[in-house]
C-alpha cells in the first residue's frame, strides 16, 4: 500500500474518487475538435475559469473537480478549488496545439494560466499551489505550502517551455516569466548536495537520500525535465551537474533485470513503486540526449521495454512495494487502483521518446498497447477517454466500477497523450489492433 508521506500530493485528489461512480449517461459538451480527431478542448475550457489574484492580477485557473453527469464544478474548501500542479499542465497543453501559433483565443488562455503560475510565486522563489474559493492563496497546506515540492518543479518545467514560445509574442510575459524563472533557479541550486552522496537500505534495497524526500525518483524526474529545458536556452555548467546527480539517483532505484522481477523497474520512493506521475524512464531518456550519456537511455530502456509489458499482461497494478531477500524481490503490499490517466499518460511518452530514439517497432507497439487503456482495453473494458467532448473519466475504481466524474488532471493528461499518440500514423494503426 502506498505509505502516506508529504510529497505524494497528487495522490490526495483521489480521494474525491470514491464518492464519484456515476452511471447515469453522460451531459454531452460542444462537439469542435481543437486539433485532430483525437484531440478536442472543449471539456479543458470547460474547466477554464477566470480568476483575480491577489494584488489584482488577472489570470486563469483550472477546475480541480467536475461531476458527472453534466460536469458541473466542484469546489474545495480544505485545499482549494484550483492549483498550479494542474494549471501549468493544462498551459502545456495549449502550448502544444497546433493552433497555438495563429490561435489569438487560444493565445490568451494560455496567457492568463501562465499570469496564474506567476501569481503564485512566493517571495523566497518557490509556489503556493493551491488558491481558494474568493481567490485567496492557500499558503500553509501540507500540499500547498511555498516549499521545494511537486508543484515548484511543475510551474519551472511550464515555464521554461512557454519563453521559448513566447518571447515574439508577447514580450513583456516573457521577460516576467524569465525573472521567475531565474529566482527558482537560485533556490534549486542550493538544493545540490555538496560531499559525499549519501544512501540507506529499506528492506534489503539500497537507496539514494539526495533526491527530493531522500529517494523521491518521480519528484526528481520533473525537475530534470525542466532542467533539460531550462540548459538548453542557458549556459549553466552547475545545473548540468546537478542534472546527472538527479539522473543518477533514478538509475539507482531501477531494480530486477529482463528476465527478473521486477522487470527493470524504477522505483518511487524507496521500496515503493506506484504509477503516478511516473515520469522516471522519460526523464532518463531525455537527459540520455541531452547529456549524450547512454548509461541514462539504457536504464530508461530496461524499464520501458521490460517492466511496462509485464504491467500490462498482469492487470496494471497501481503500486506496490518489494522486498529483497539475496538476490529475489517479491512483492510485500500491491493495489491495482484506482487507475487514472496520470498512470498511462507517463508510460506513453516514455514509450515513444523510446521510439523515435532507436526506431523500433517494440516500443510503438508498447506505446499503442498503453494507449487502448483510453479505448476500452483496461480491466473494466470502459471507453475512458471520448474524443469528441474531450471528456477523460477520472478513474477506474475496480473491475466494474468507473468514477465518471471528469476533473482536472484526467483531462490534461488525456490530452497530452492524445497530442502526443497523433503524431505517430505508425501508432494510430498499430492502436487499431488493441481498441
Amino acid at each position: 500500500m502506498i505509505k502516506a508521506f508529504s510529497y505524494f500530493f497528487c495522490l490526495s485528489a483521489l480521494s474525491f474518487f470514491l464518492h464519484g461512480c456515476v452511471q447515469k449517461k453522460d451531459k454531452k459538451h460542444n462537439n469542435n475538435p481543437a486539433d485532430s480527431s483525437l484531440v478536442n478542448l472543449s471539456h479543458l475550457d470547460h474547466l477554464y475559469t477566470p480568476v483575480t489574484l491577489p494584488g489584482g492580477i488577472n489570470a486563469a485557473g483550472i477546475y480541480i473537480y467536475a461531476e458527472a453527469p453534466d460536469y458541473h464544478m466542484v469546489g474545495d474548501s480544505d485545499e482549494g478549488f484550483t492549483c498550479v500542479d494542474d494549471v501549468a499542465r493544462a498551459a502545456q497543453v495549449y502550448l502544444r496545439s497546433s493552433n497555438f501559433s495563429n490561435d489569438t483565443i487560444l493565445q490568451n488562455k494560455t496567457y492568463n494560466l501562465l499570469q496564474f503560475i506567476l501569481g503564485m510565486q512566493s517571495a523566497n522563489g518557490y509556489f503556493y499551489n493551491f488558491l481558494f474559493p474568493g481567490n485567496t492563496i492557500n499558503e500553509t497546506g501540507k500540499t500547498s505550502a511555498d516549499t521545494p515540492d511537486w508543484w515548484s518543479w511543475r510551474a519551472l518545467l511550464t515555464l521554461t517551455e512557454a519563453h521559448p514560445q513566447i518571447k515574439n509574442i508577447n514580450v513583456p510575459l516573457a521577460e516576467k516569466i524569465d525573472s521567475s524563472v531565474q529566482k527558482l533557479i537560485v533556490k534549486m541550486k542550493t538544493l545540490q548536495p555538496n560531499g559525499k552522496l549519501q544512501t540507506k537500505m529499506v528492506t534489503g534495497i539500497k537507496v539514494p537520500q539526495w533526491l527530493p524526500a531522500g529517494s523521491a525518483t518521480d519528484q526528481a524526474a520533473i525537475m530534470i525535465l525542466a532542467l533539460v529545458n531550462y540548459c538548453s536556452n542557458k549556459e549553466d555548467t552547475s545545473l548540468i551537474k546537478y542534472m546527472r546527480t538527479l539522473a543518477d539517483g533514478i538509475v539507482m532505484m531501477q531494480q530486477g533485470k529482463g528476465n527478473q522481477f521486477p522487470y527493470g523497474c524504477i522505483l518511487s520512493w524507496e521500496n515503493v513503486w506506484h504509477g503516478y506521475g511516473c515520469d522516471q524512464a522519460y526523464a532518463l531518456l531525455k537527459a540520455g540526449r541531452f547529456l549524450k550519456d547512454s548509461n541514462y537511455i539504457h536504464t530508461a530502456l530496461n524499464e520501458i521495454k521490460n517492466f511496462y509489458p509485464w504491467l500490462l499482461k498482469n492487470g496494471m497494478r497501481s503500486s506496490f512495494t518489494i522486498v529483497k531477500k539475496e538476490t529475489k524481490f517479491n512483492i510485500e503490499e500491491e493495489m491495482y487502483f484506482a487507475q487514472i490517466a496520470y498512470m498511462i499518460r507517463p508510460m506513453i511518452f516514455a514509450a515513444l521518446e523510446a521510439y523515435d530514439l532507436t526506431q523500433d517497432n517494440i516500443y510503438a507497439d508498447i506505446a499503442a498497447e498503453l494507449s487502448s487503456w483510453f479505448f476500452g482495453k483496461n480491466i473494466a473494458g470502459s471507453v475512458m477517454y471520448d474524443k469528441n467532448t474531450g471528456r477523460c473519466f477520472d478513474g477506474i475504481l475496480s473491475e466494474n466500477k468507473i468514477n465518471k466524474n471528469s476533473g482536472a488532471e484526467s483531462t490534461i493528461e488525456a490530452l497530452l497523450a492524445m497530442q502526443r499518440i497523433q503524431n505517430y500514423p505508425a501508432i494510430i494503426t498499430t492502436l487499431k489492433k488493441y481498441k
